[in-house]
């Protein structure tokens, strides 16, 4: 492994499709709506209390309920785990990463300077050279800043009229 890798999380939602989370969204909102529905009837209806206590007096709604709740702690105890097992091995790459960048040798931080060899032929000097012509013109500058100086002293003035 080069020190120099870079390590991209590989998520499996990052590769689902947009059109794919937006369904799982809506199934998610309509099971809590229709949860939450079915515990409001379940509040203001007599008979469907009766309902739900008939259901869990019988064995096969026992039985069912019992297996759905040792699978939901196994699968909660497992996905667990791998978690951990995965950030263990994350760490682990990190502090072997850590090590190789230890073991790898000095590499001295000072730059190292190329020679440069002289020109073949000084430059003369006893040509000078012309004189620049300056790109703006500045009696157009003056002339806006005059103005530009003039507008605003106008806006004070109307300002301090209608304080006034």
């Amino acid at each position: 492994m080069s020190p120099y890798t870079i390590e991209r999380p590989d998520h499996s939602y990052a590769r689902m499709p947009g059109y794919v989370k937006i369904i799982i969204i809506a199934q998610a909102a309509t099971i809590l709506s229709l949860t939450a529905w079915m515990y409001q009837e379940y509040l203001s209806d007599t008979y469907f209390q009766e309902y739900v206590i008939s259901l869990f007096r019988s064995n096969i709604i026992a039985d069912a309920l019992l297996t759905t709740a040792a699978t939901s702690v196994f699968a909660l105890v497992t996905f667990t785990m791998l978690g951990t097992m995965r950030a263990t091995r994350r760490e682990n790459k990190k502090w072997l990463l850590l090590s190789e960048l230890e073991d790898a040798p000095k590499v001295s931080s000072l730059p190292v300077l190329a020679a440069v060899e002289p020109a073949s032929k000084p430059r003369s000097t006893s040509r000078r050279p012309r004189p620049r012509k300056p790109r703006s013109d500045t009696e157009k500058l003056l002339h806006s800043m005059r103005h530009y100086d003039q507008r605003s002293q106008t806006a004070v003035d109307a300002r301090t009229e209608t304080d006034q």
